[in-house]
């Protein structure tokens, strides 16, 4: 079996349109507007981050039929990356196994200022559920990275061992043990990686002394070009949505044809 032919593609764009629902609900909330949130789903729950005192979006889940759907948002502008991405390392507290992942991301993750954390948000939600169907993550950018480290999360510490994963444009999570961790445990995993995107080449795989792989499995795309100057169009979740449609529509012709 080919790669094209495991990947899911009409399940990428479900998920890649559920990861842009998460900028929705941002925008919305700046704008100071109730998101609804996305159609044919329903909402479950938010999540939120605080951030200078004061609480943003960060994702959401929702459900159709018996299936969940994790979401979770990435960031909005190259300063917002940098003041989020540290590239040190710590480790990871919910592996019984030692391991050390992406500090800013990680600190996202679990940090619980006047509420409770995303990642006790997400776990109490599914251990307070008889879930049927099947669990999916997903991200775009940053939000690819926090649905690793949740993937892995719901994996070792619910009763829910098979949460199906696809990101989008995502940065490096953690250490090669962790990653290594991370692909005996998650069966379905899918990283849709532009080529010429240069996020998911951070952080670098040896910075300040630290080292970092990427999990499984990547399905690459090619759009845009190399210009680093491009790197907004080269990173747009709209534009990975747009390709990934293209190549949906080809292999509908061929399979015509």
């Amino acid at each position: 079996m080919t790669l094209l032919e495991k990947f899911n593609i009409s399940l990428a764009l479900e998920l890649a349109n559920l990861s842009l629902e998460t900028s929705i609900q941002y925008s919305d909330y700046k704008k100071g507007k109730k998101w609804p949130g996305p159609k044919g789903y329903q909402l479950e729950a938010t999540f939120q981050i605080m951030h200078e005192g004061k609480l943003f979006p960060l994702g959401f889940i929702a459900s159709k039929g018996e299936d969940i759907y994790i979401s979770w948002r990435g960031v909005g502008s190259i300063e917002e990356w940098i003041e989020v991405a540290q590239f040190e390392q710590e480790e990871c507290a919910y592996l019984a196994e030692k391991s050390k992942v992406e500090s800013g991301f990680y600190q996202i993750y679990i940090s619980t200022e006047e509420s409770c954390s995303p990642q006790d948000k997400v776990l109490n939600f599914l251990k307070a559920r008889q879930i049927k169907g099947n669990i999916y993550v997903t991200g775009h950018s940053m939000g690819g990275a926090l649905a690793v480290l949740n993937a892995l999360d719901i994996a070792k510490n619910t009763k829910y061992k098979e949460p199906i994963l696809y990101s989008f444009a995502g940065p490096r999570t953690g250490s090669p043990n962790y990653a290594s961790i991370y692909d005996n445990a998650i069966a379905h995993s899918w990283r849709v990686v532009n080529s010429n995107d240069k996020i998911p080449d951070l952080p670098l795989k040896d910075i300040l002394g630290y080292h970092y792989q990427h999990v499984k499995q990547e399905f690459g795309i090619t759009f845009g070009n190399e210009h680093l100057c491009d790197w907004r169009e080269n990173h747009s979740l709209l534009n990975y949505i747009k390709q990934l449609k293209k190549i949906s529509e080809d292999l509908r012709a061929n399979t015509e044809n």
